[in-house]
């Protein structure tokens, strides 16, 4: 089931808002018009992964070459600077570790949110 929270022009682009949705700490980021959704867990230590830095990419062609690719959207955790692809959710050092994200949308200017049923905390620990 999706939950309404709110127009597409509260969420500014380049920004990331969390919002209460069915008792989950979801954040929303909106990055070049695309929208992710992802639970303000870190994997790490469990820290407000959406207190962090939204940011591009860093990449490098060759050693000392250092390029922001805005396409990539990142996410690094305030608390220990975890990177998370909002696209998917992996951590950049470790394709083991990832956040949970869920799917958003918007219809008629409108943004939802499913974040599913509420199993209990060992599930959300795992997801």
């Amino acid at each position: 089931m999706s939950t309404d929270i709110g127009s597409l022009s509260e969420f500014a682009d380049g920004k990331i808002r969390t919002v209460c949705v069915d008792g989950r700490e979801v954040g929303i980021a909106r990055w070049n018009g695309a929208l992710y959704a992802v639970h303000n867990l870190c994997t790490h230590q469990s820290g407000p992964v959406c207190d962090g830095i939204l940011s591009g990419r860093l990449t490098a062609a060759f050693p000392g070459d250092m390029v922001i690719d805005t396409r990539i959207p990142i996410l690094a955790c305030p608390w220990h600077g975890w990177e998370f692809d909002l696209r998917t959710g992996r951590a950049l050092h470790d394709a083991q570790a990832r956040l949970r994200i869920f799917p958003v949308r918007v219809e008629n200017d409108r943004v939802l949110v499913e974040v599913g049923p509420t199993v209990g905390a060992a599930a959300d620990a795992r997801s």
